[in-house]
Order: structure tokens, then C-alpha cells, then sequence
């Protein structure tokens, strides 16, 4: 055989071993990913030199993510965070399946950056990042990993539902504030319209759900019917759900870790899983979700059971549980449910925690024995203060807890009445608690302007008590303006109350914002600076009549508050111009820093005026609009001077 036909033959025989081995791959390659052995390699955001070396040398893979991470320990001890966010990623891409890479990458943007940051806006983008990086990149790379699911629901749990960090009440609002956008402002969402939209904006919604936050709706309808009903504006709920969804996709045997998070996330659901928004003063608390305590009740006891090496540690905590929840239900009014689970309290603990005869009553009541041995003093200060929170309940149609309180006051006196009944009347005995209520509810009416309670909230309170209101009362003459009147924000119910997205309920943040526009709004040529502190800037000049204190004047305004992140001009809270309505007011009836303006402005003249908090609505603000120690920005167009 000669030489060309020894090339040809090989050439041919290479060719078919290239197609055998073509074939056999496909087989491998079709059963690495039956039995899930195949990976996706995530090079993709890296730039063109790295992700080629990461490729071409795998064998170095190792050494490369070595080096990056070295150089990531450098930029993070010279504070260069911004710059750590790249790298981070790509050692992440570089190890995509090495699981505690992103756990400690998320932990350490959520946890050790973010408490670098002084301003609780700043600090709440580092933990939302910490998020991202483990709800839209790990479990991407790697979807039947239990830490990534139990990293990702103690992010929810931890970081933001606990109060161990200054900023988490400004992670709460944010949260808050963003699935009230997309599930609405209400305590139960609407299942319905999330899994069958049927409007544009109901399906805009559900897809931000889906595409952006990664929850499927019916999952959520499903821990919501299994654990619920639960507040999913609330970080815990999010918290069970990533669990939850942990529990469908992760090994058998590691799924204890994530059953532990599902049940000390109810125990807080039950502890503090409802949301209580108060559109008047613009903030929100949290109240016990007293639906959620069987449920966590049931998680002590499967954890009990299946902790056998921690038991106790659980068991004690199973009774401090069952502790709060009683006294929680006590001060809610639902003296049955509370008298229950003490029956329950007593059978599982036996002589512990319960006494032979003891009514849940007394069982409340052990829980203040230490306030009964301080005196006469200390017990009328807590009683005046739980009448105060008697009289919140009631403003804010929380009839149950008002009423729980009430029970609650009288349980504390008759208790101390028995310690103190050989005692010299005179000298320890409690003023009679009708006169105490009295007392407190004329301390929160007749407080002056500018004190104590929001005049709205006041006014929801003798609308509760069906009593007049009073018609010479100081402060309803406050500047609660024609404008936010007129617009109805005053009037609005909490249905249609979103928090705000910056935290304008935070007077320092805005008592800081409010100085720095102030300083540079004055260095512009145009701007009079007034003694007050009142700056104007003349936008149309005129030669007409002043107005005096005792005129009335119609005006065009539009109103607005400083942005706290870009400090200019921001969002609007009413306007005239785009109600084509003008106000029409007493020059004396609205805020300092109006009537001061006014009194100088000729008639027909526009000004610009920016206002300080101290000029404006001061420490309280005028919500829901406007929050506390605010700036104000008027554009005011002076139309005509009335007669009176």
C-alpha cells in the first residue's frame, strides 16, 4: 500500500473515531444532566481576558480566585467598597458552585460593609445587594442548596426583622413600602388578582413579583395557607417563604435547618407579625399576630421532638413563647384564648411556670409582681401610660388592644390594692381610676399647639369617645393647611397610605437635609435671605397693593419637600396649578413662614419661598405629606387681596 493511500486511510479512520467520539459524548453528556452532574459554568459577566483565562485555565482556576480574593481583602481594609462590588462578582462567577463563597460574599456586603455607612438609606443598599446576590445569582448556580436558602431567609429574618442593627427600621419601611406597591396596602392580598391578573397594571405588578423579587404567587398562596395568614409586608414572612421553597428543593437530610427558620420566624410572626401603619403621624409599629401562635406552637413542639440533643435549650424557649403569647392575648381582650393556652402552659410544664389554682389573671399579673414592690409612684406613672396607649388603641380602631388595656389597668390595681390594704390608706393608696382616665385623656386633649398629640389624631380619638370637640381648643387653630385640606390628606384613610420611599419620618434625616439645602439654596445670587431664616427668590415682580394681617388672599401654590438623597426640590404634596383651584385663606390663618412671605409680596407677584421646619410644621410635620422638621419649597402666585 502505498503512502497516499495509508494518509487517505487514516485520515478516514481519525475521522470516524472523531464521530464515534462525537456520539459517545452526546450519550454522557445526556446523562450527567439525567442524574444532575452537569453545571452551568458562569463566566458570562467577567471581562474577555479573565473569563478566557478561567476557561483555557481551569487547572488555575484555584490560584486566579486566590489572588482575587486577596485583592478583595486589600480594597475592603482601604474602605474602597464600591469597588469590592465588581469583585466580589467575579470570584463568585469564578467559584460559582462552592456554596460558602456566596454566603460569605452576601454576608459580608449585608453585614460588615453596610455598618460602614452612617446614613440608614445607604446601609439598606448594601443589605438589598447582600440579597440580590444570593436570591438572583447563588440559586441560580445552585437551586437544591440548603445554606443558600438558609443564608438568603436569615437575611429576611435576621437582618432586617431584628432590631440588632440602627438602621432596621429603615429596612423594614423600604420593604414595607416595596411589596405594598406590588400586593397593596392591606393586611391579606388579593390572590385572585395576583394569579389571574387581568388588568395592565395587575400584570405589571406580577411580573416585577416574578422577574425582580423571584416569588411565584402560588407559593406564596400556599405558605400564606399553611402558615397563615401572614403580613407579607413584613421581612419574617419572606423569611418562611424562602424556607419554605428551600424545603421543596434541598436533601432530604438538611432540611432541619430550614424547619428551624420557618418556626422561629412564626414565633415572630406571632410575637410582632402584624402591621400597624398610622397615616396621621406617618409611621408604623408592629403588633402581635395572634393568629400565627398555633402554628409556632406547633414548631416548638416538632423541634422538641426532633432537637434531641438541644432539647432543653428548645423547651425553654417553647416557655417563654407560651409566656408572651398568653399575656399578649390577655392585653388584646381575648381573655378565653389566653385562659387556654395557660391550661396548656400548666399540663406541659407542670409546677414550672403555673401555680395549682392560679387564673390567668394572676398568671398576668406575676408578670408585674416586680412593679407592685416600687411603690405608689411607679404603679399610677404605668397606669397613667397604659391609659395614654388605651386612648393610641382607640384612635387608631384598635378597639380589642384598647380594650385589653383597660382589663389590664384593672387587674394591676386590684393587685396592688391587696398588697397595700394594711397600709396607711392615705399615704399609698391609688387616686380611683376613673379619676386617672380623666386626668389622661385631658393631658392629651388640651395639650397646646405643637405638643403632645397630631391634631387629626386627636380628633380620631374624641370621634372614638363620642365626645365633642372642643370648639375653643388651641390647637385646632395649628396650621393644618387649606392645601393638604383641600387635597384630602388629612382625610385619607389608611387604605390609600403608602410609607414613604426616603425616610421623611425621621427628623434627623430631614433636620440634616433640610440645613445643607438651606445653606446652598442661600449662596445663589438671586435668593433673599430673610433674620427668620425665610429665603424667597422673585420669579415675576410686581407693583401692586400689600397685603396686611388682617386680609384674606387668593393664591396659586405648589408645595414640595427637599429630596434627602439629592438634596434639590422634590417630590410634590399639593398644588393649586394642577387642580386649577387657588386657595383662599386669612394671611395669619396658615404657617409662619406664609405669612411672613405674604405681608411682603405685592399682589400679582410670583415668589419662590423655601421654608424652614420652624417656619413650617416644626418636630411634628403634617402627615401624611409632610413629615417631621421638614424644609418646604412654595412656588406662590399672590392673585388677588379679598375683602373680608
Amino acid at each position: 500500500m502505498s503512502g497516499r493511500t495509508n494518509k487517505i486511510v487514516l485520515a478516514l479512520l481519525g475521522l470516524a473515531l472523531l464521530v464515534g467520539v462525537n456520539l459517545a459524548q452526546r450519550e454522557l453528556t445526556a446523562e450527567r444532566v439525567r442524574l444532575k452532574l452537569t453545571r452551568v459554568e458562569a463566566v458570562e459577566s467577567m471581562p474577555p481576558m479573565m473569563a478566557f483565562t478561567a476557561v483555557a485555565l481551569g487547572g488555575f482556576r484555584g490560584l486566579i480566585s486566590n489572588a482575587l480574593w486577596i485583592r478583595l481583602s486589600d480594597l475592603q481594609l482601604d474602605e474602597k467598597y464600591f469597588e469590592m462590588v465588581q469583585l466580589s462578582d467575579w470570584i463568585t462567577k469564578m467559584q460559582p458552585h462552592f456554596v460558602a463563597v456566596w454566603v460569605h460574599q452576601a454576608w459580608n456586603l449585608s453585614y460588615n460593609i453596610s455598618v460602614k455607612f452612617p446614613d440608614p438609606n445607604d446601609r439598606w443598599l448594601w443589605v438589598q445587594r447582600g440579597i440580590e446576590l444570593l436570591r438572583d445569582e447563588a440559586l441560580k448556580y445552585n437551586p437544591n442548596e440548603t445554606l443558600i436558602y438558609r443564608e438568603l431567609a436569615w437575611h429576611f429574618q435576621h437582618k432586617m426583622g431584628a432590631n440588632l442593627d440602627n438602621a432596621h427600621m429603615t429596612y423594614k419601611r423600604e420593604w414595607t413600602r416595596m411589596m405594598t406597591e406590588l400586593i397593596g396596602n392591606r393586611e391579606r392580598p388579593n390572590w385572585d388578582e395576583l394569579l389571574n391578573p387581568q388588568t395592565d397594571e395587575a400584570k405589571a405588578r406580577v411580573k416585577l413579583l416574578r422577574e425582580k423579587y423571584k416569588l411565584d404567587v402560588k407559593l406564596m398562596q400556599e405558605v400564606d395557607g399553611k402558615y397563615g395568614p401572614l403580613e407579607w409586608r413584613l421581612p419574617e414572612t419572606h423569611a418562611i417563604y424562602w424556607a419554605s421553597l428551600g424545603l421543596k428543593n434541598s436533601k432530604p437530610e438538611q432540611l432541619i435547618t430550614l424547619r428551624r427558620v420557618i418556626y422561629q420566624s412564626m414565633q415572630l410572626a406571632a410575637q410582632r407579625g402584624r402591621l400597624i401603619y398610622n397615616p396621621v403621624d406617618q409611621y408604623f409599629e408592629f403588633g402581635p399576630n395572634l393568629t400565627a401562635i398555633p402554628l409556632a406552637n406547633e414548631g416548638y413542639e416538632e423541634m422538641t421532638s426532633s432537637a434531641r440533643d438541644s432539647a432543653d435549650n428548645v423547651m425553654n424557649a417553647h416557655a417563654n413563647f407560651l409566656k408572651q403569647a398568653i399575656t399578649d392575648l390577655y392585653t388584646h381582650n381575648r381573655e378565653a384564648d389566653a385562659a387556654r393556652w395557660h391550661d396548656y402552659l400548666a399540663k406541659k410544664f407542670p409546677d414550672r411556670y403555673t401555680k395549682p389554682g392560679q387564673t390567668v389573671t394572676d398568671f398576668v399579673m406575676e408578670r408585674y409582681k416586680e412593679l407592685m414592690d416600687l411603690g405608689k409612684d411607679k404603679i399610677q406613672s404605668t397606669i397613667e401610660g397604659m391609659f395614654a396607649r388605651h386612648f393610641y388603641e382607640l384612635a387608631m380602631g384598635e378597639d380589642d388592644r384598647a380594650q385589653g388595656y383597660i382589663k389590664l389597668i384593672q387587674a394591676i390595681a386590684r393587685e396592688y390594692a391587696k398588697r397595700v390594704e394594711r397600709s396607711e390608706r392615705d399615704r399609698v393608696d391609688l387616686p380611683p381610676l376613673p379619676k386617672l382616665r380623666e386626668l389622661v385623656l385631658n393631658r392629651i386633649i388640651n395639650a397646646p399647639a405643637g405638643e403632645g398629640w397630631n391634631p387629626q389624631l386627636r380628633l380620631q380619638l374624641l370621634t372614638a369617645l363620642g365626645q365633642p370637640v372642643p370648639k375653643d381648643a388651641p390647637w385646632l387653630k395649628a396650621p393644618v393647611p387649606s392645601t393638604l385640606v383641600a387635597q384630602g390628606g388629612t382625610n385619607r384613610g389608611p387604605s390609600t397610605i403608602i410609607p414613604p420611599k426616603v425616610d421623611t419620618n425621621i427628623p434627623e434625616v430631614n433636620l440634616k437635609a433640610g440645613k445643607e439645602y438651606l445653606a446652598k439654596n442661600k449662596q445663589r445670587a438671586d435668593v433673599v435671605a430673610r433674620p427668620s431664616g425665610l429665603q424667597y427668590r422673585i420669579l415675576k415682580a410686581s407693583t401692586g397693593k400689600l397685603p396686611t394681617e388682617k386680609d384674606k388672599v387668593r393664591v396659586h401654590y405648589t408645595g414640595r419637600i427637599v429630596d434627602k438623597r439629592t438634596l434639590q426640590p422634590g417630590g410634590i404634596f399639593d398644588s393649586s396649578f394642577e387642580k386649577n383651584l387657588p386657595g383662599e385663606f386669612e394671611v395669619t390663618g396658615v404657617i409662619k413662614g406664609w405669612t411672613e412671605a405674604l405681608l411682603l409680596m405685592p399682589k400679582g407677584s410670583k415668589w419662590e419661598l423655601t421654608i424652614p421646619h420652624y417656619l413650617a410644621y416644626g418636630e411634628r410635620g403634617s402627615p401624611p405629606g409632610i413629615g417631621a422638621n421638614e424644609v418646604l419649597i412654595f412656588e406662590v402666585e399672590l392673585l388677588d387681596i379679598l375683602p373680608k
